[in-house]
């Protein structure tokens, strides 16, 4: 039993050493890396085509969090993600977009109060986040401005 665990660690590395790496290319057909906060606000303000196909990585911060369904069987819960540039020295554009999320996976990220200590797993109102999810369409804000709909698959604080 002593020996079983050095032996067992040296197959998996020796296994480990011929499994293919996962080149560029790789990554390329299912990520479209080249999609930002700003090109989806754009999109979506011009009505232009929106990327289809391929997943995208977004990272903003989490400017409005509402959960939509509470129980943890059908839970879901739409972020607002913002980021922003300056325009000059006295003005900022501000470019967002809406992240759902759902499923039981996501209840215990998404708390229904802010916690007392700050916890970087939880995600909560200003936290910066990265998330990776798909684009679903254009939806309306309660102002009736546009906006881009991502379905959400992993998020992850960066903070």
């Amino acid at each position: 039993m002593r020996h079983a665990v050095p032996v067992l660690v040296s197959v998996l590395l020796l296994a480990s050493a011929h499994l293919p790496g996962l080149s560029r290319a790789d990554l390329d057909r299912v990520i479209d890396f080249s999609v930002t906060l700003k090109s989806l606000a754009t999109a979506a303000d011009q009505g232009t085509a929106l990327p289809q196909g391929k997943a995208v990585l977004l990272s903003g911060t989490v400017s409005d969090v509402a959960i939509l369904n509470k129980d943890e069987a059908g839970f879901k819960v739409r972020i607002e993600l913002i980021t922003g540039e300056w325009i000059g020295l006295d003005d900022v554009k501000a470019y967002t977009c809406y992240v759902e999320f759902s499923g039981p996976e996501y209840v215990r990220l998404f708390p229904a109060r802010p916690p007392r200590e700050p916890n970087r797993q939880l995600v909560t109102l200003n936290s910066r986040v990265l998330v990776l999810g798909r684009v679903v369409g254009v939806t309306a804000d309660p102002q009736g401005a546009r906006r881009v709909l991502v379905d959400g698959a992993y998020i992850r604080s960066i903070e």
